[in-house]
């Protein structure tokens, strides 16, 4: 596990001198090292500055096994609390598949609309699921990202 936390460290050491989106291959890695080892969900949102750099790697809220509960008022306020002018969201299933619930999507939708009124930008909300791989699912790709 050592090696997977310095991983995850000169990840976002690099994520924090780059564009977050440099590349999907970075993104998700970075968003993978940082559940691999969760057991629950856990709801986490990148803030990004308008050059689209990392300001902070948030974890909002951790739920269980299958479900975990997100607050949009809370993510409007970590994005404004710290200027971020666009913001990446991310959870994990631990369950191992990346697609989407349908309150999966319900959520991502209010959070678009409520970061809309706030010129907020949303990039993505990414789900991250485990199997013999790690894999990764963009709500954005998918087009469910109700914007």
């Amino acid at each position: 596990m050592a090696t997977i936390d310095a991983a995850r460290d000169i990840l976002r050491r690099h994520a924090r001198s780059t564009a977050a989106l440099q590349s999907w291959t970075m993104l998700t890695d970075y968003l993978a090292l940082n559940a691999v080892r969760e057991r629950v969900e856990v709801f986490r949102v990148l803030l990004l500055d308008r050059k689209n750099k990392l300001i902070r790697d948030r974890v909002m809220t951790r739920g269980s096994i299958d479900h975990v509960p997100v607050y949009v008022s809370e993510v409007l306020r970590s994005a404004l609390v710290l200027d971020a002018s666009a913001i990446i969201m991310c959870h994990n299933h631990p369950s191992g598949d990346p697609h989407p619930s349908q309150a999966d999507i319900d959520l991502t939708r209010k959070i678009v609309e409520a970061c809309k009124v706030m010129e907020i930008v949303i990039h993505d909300h990414i789900i991250v699921g485990f199997g013999r791989e790690k894999n990764a699912f963009s709500m954005r790709a998918a087009g469910m990202m109700g914007d």
